[in-house]
C-alpha cells in the first residue's frame, strides 16, 4: 500500500485518479519484495541502464525511483506485476558517484525504501577456493597453513595492508557475499547482504576480489562494488545450467558421468562413507596438514557441491539480471579428473553468463598458480599442466583476458596467501580495456616456433621488454627430438624472441616451458608479467 501522502502524490503524474475512491488507509499486505542484492548499501552500475526487479501482488502497479544527488524525476520507471507477481524495469543510466535511495511504491502493497545506494562499477567474482580465499586466510581444509611461519607472516601482512586500504578508501568499497547453497532447480533469489568494507571486516572478504577492487578504485578514483559468488572444490560445470551442458558434447559427458555416480551411490554406501568420515574426523586434528591417513570420500549425492548445475541454480541464477561492469573468475583445478574437456566447458560458461546478462561483459580469469612441491625434471606432465593450457581456450571468446599466477603460488599450499599480485593483474586488464589506462597488462604468450638447424626460435605476443627475471640464465625450458627424452634447454633472449637448444638434441622437434605443477620460471616482459606456460607440441597426449 502507499505510504501516507508522500508516495501518493507521484501517482498523479501517471494519470491515476485517487479522487474517485475514498482516501482511506488500507492495511498493508507487505507482498512487495526485492531480491537480496537490491538492498541497503547496494552499489548499482554506472553509465548503463540499471535493472531493478522484484515481486508484488499480481496486477500491482509498481513505481521505482532513484532519489538523491544528481537524480531527477526522470530517474524512475513504472511496471505492472504479472500473474506470478514478478515485475521488472530499468532506471536510466547515472554517473558514478551519484548517491541516494531507491523508493519502490505499489498501489497494492506496502512501499519499500532501499537506503544508502551508490552508483559505481559492479564486478561479479566467481570460481572456487582461490577466489573464496579470504584476506585473513580461508579456514578448513583449504586455507592458511598455521604450521608454516612464512605463510602466517604473509597473511598477517596482507591483513594489515588491507585494513589500511579499507579505511583509506573513499568511498568505502562495497561487497555482497552470496551465501546461498546449491539448488535442484533455478531459484529466483540469493542470500547475502551488502557491507561497506572497513578495517574490522575486510579480513572476511575474498582476497583476489578485494585486491582487484582496491586497485581499480585507486587508479580510477571511481566507486567499486563487488558481488562474490564462489565455493571451494567445485568444477566449472557446477556453475552452468542444464540447458547449456546438454548443448555441449563435453557437457553431455559430464551429465552422463554424474548420473552414473548418483546411481552408484546407494543409501548403504552413503551411510558407510558418513560413518568413515565421522571416525576419521574424531582421530584427526583440525589443522588438515597434521592429519594422518587417507580422508574418506564425501558421498556423491545430489547435494554434493560438485554436482553439475546446482551452484548455477542456487548462487548465480538469482543474481540475474543485476547490472554489472564485468566478471572476474578463478577456477579450474576442480576439473582435474577430466582435463581435456575444460576448454569447451569454460567457453560454454562464458557464453552462457553473457547470454544470461544480455551483454558481452568483460570476463577476466586467473591462470592456475604454481603448486605441489618442486620440479627437478625438464617436463613433469601432470593434469594441472593440461588444465593451464585448456584455460587458454577462454581467450578464444571476445573481451576476455588472463592474469597469470604461475609465479605467486606455494610449493606446500595450493591455496596460497599472496593474492595481491593476482588482483592487481586482473585489475590491469580492466584498467587497460575499460578505462583506457596505458601500460602492458598481458603476460607474454607463446605464438609460434621455427627450427633453425639445431636450435628452436620461439615467438610470443605481448613480449615488449622481454627479459630474464632477476638476471642470470634462462631456465624452465625443455627440448626434445622426434625420439628420446626431454632435456633441459639452454637459450638466450633475442629481442622479443627466445632461441633455445641443447647439444644432445641435433634435430629438435618440440619445446616446453614451465611444464610442471610447480615449475622453475625465468622470463617476463617489461611490465614484470611472467611468460605463460606452454608447449609447442600441443597435439601430444602427454
Amino acid at each position: 500500500m502507499m505510504r501516507s501522502l508522500r508516495p501518493i502524490l507521484p501517482w498523479f503524474r501517471f494519470g491515476i485518479l485517487f479522487l474517485a475512491v475514498p482516501l482511506t488507509v488500507q492495511t498493508a499486505t507487505a507482498d512487495l519484495r526485492l531480491p537480496a542484492v537490491i538492498s541497503d548499501h547496494a552499489m548499482i552500475q554506472a553509465d548503463k541502464p540499471v535493472a531493478i526487479w522484484g515481486w508484488a501482488t499480481p496486477g500491482a502497479t509498481v513505481k521505482v525511483a532513484f532519489e538523491g544527488n544528481g537524480s531527477s524525476p526522470a530517474n524512475s520507471f513504472q511496471a505492472v506485476s504479472d500473474a506470478n507477481g514478478k515485475w521488472s524495469g530499468q532506471l536510466p543510466a547515472m554517473k558514478a558517484g551519484t548517491a541516494g535511495q531507491l523508493q519502490i511504491d505499489s498501489d497494492k502493497d506496502a512501499s519499500k525504501t532501499i537506503n544508502d545506494v551508490l552508483v559505481g562499477a559492479v564486478w561479479l567474482g566467481g570460481g572456487q577456493s582461490n577466489m573464496d580465499y579470504r584476506i585473513s586466510g580461508l579456514g578448513g581444509s583449504g586455507g592458511l597453513d598455521a604450521t608454516n611461519p612464512e605463510e602466517v607472516a604473509q597473511t598477517a601482512q596482507n591483513l594489515a595492508l588491507a585494513q589500511k586500504e579499507a579505511d583509506a578508501a573513499t568511498p568505502p568499497i562495497r561487497c555482497f557475499d552470496v551465501t546461498s547453497p546449491g539448488a535442484d532447480q533455478p531459484v529466483d533469489d540469493v542470500k547475502g547482504s551488502w557491507v561497506l568494507a572497513d578495517s574490522k571486516n575486510v579480513g572476511t572478504l575474498s582476497a583476489v576480489a578485494w585486491n582487484f577492487a582496491v586497485t581499480v578504485q585507486n587508479k580510477t578514483h571511481l566507486p567499486v562494488g563487488l558481488i562474490v559468488s564462489c565455493q571451494g572444490g567445485t568444477p566449472v560445470e557446477a556453475w552452468m545450467s542444464q540447458e547449456t551442458l546438454e548443448a555441449i558434447p563435453a557437457g553431455v559427458a559430464v551429465l552422463d558421468r554424474n548420473n552414473k555416480k548418483l546411481a552408484e551411490m546407494t543409501p548403504e554406501k552413503v551411510a558407510q562413507l558418513e560413518a568413515d568420515m565421522k571416525a576419521w574426523v574424531a582421530t584427526n586434528p583440525s589443522n588438515f596438514r597434521l592429519r594422518t591417513g587417507k580422508k574418506p570420500a564425501i558421498p556423491y549425492t545430489k547435494t554434493y557441491w560438485g554436482v553439475p548445475v546446482r551452484l548455477y541454480n542456487g548462487k548465480i541464477h538469482g543474481l540475474q539480471p543485476y547490472t554489472l561492469r564485468g566478471i572476474i573468475w578463478y577456477q579450474a583445478d576442480g576439473n582435474m579428473g577430466n582435463v581435456t574437456e575444460y576448454s569447451d566447458l569454460f567457453q560454454g560458461l562464458i557464453k552462457e553468463w553473457r547470454t544470461d546478462w544480455k551483454e558481452q561483459l568483460p570476463f577476466y580469469f586467473v591462470g592456475l598458480n604454481n603448486m605441489w612441491g618442486t620440479n627437478a625434471r625438464p617436463v613433469d606432465t601432470n593434469p594441472v599442466c593440461i588444465l593451464r593450457e585448456q584455460q587458454y581456450g577462454g581467450l578464444k571468446q571476445p573481451a576476455t583476458g588472463i592474469a597469470s599466477a604461475i609465479d605467486v603460488g606455494s610449493a606446500t599450499n595450493p591455496h596460497y596467501p599472496n593474492k595481491k599480485p593476482v588482483g592487481e593483474r586482473l585489475a590491469g586488464l580492466a584498467l587497460r580495456d575499460l578505462y583506457n589506462q596505458p601500460g602492458q597488462a598481458n603476460s607474454p604468450m607463446y605464438q609460434s616456433f621455427t627450427v633453425e638447424a639445431n636450435k628452436v626460435r620461439l615467438k610470443f605476443t605481448d613480449a615488449e621488454g622481454l627479459r630474464i627475471r632477476g638476471g642470470g640464465s634462462l631456465i624452465g625450458f625443455a627440448i626434445r627430438g622426434a625420439t628420446g627424452d626431454w632435456v633441459w634447454a639452454n637459450g638466450d633472449i633475442e629481442g622479443q624472441d627466445i632461441v633455445v637448444s641443447n647439444d644432445q638434441i641435433p634435430a629438435p622437434t618440440a619445446v616446453r616451458y614451465a611444464w610442471a605443477p610447480n615449475p622453475p620460471i625465468s622470463v617476463e616482459n617489461g611490465a614484470g608479467l611472467p611468460l605463460l606456460p606452454f608447449r609447442t607440441d600441443t597435439d601430444s597426449k602427454q
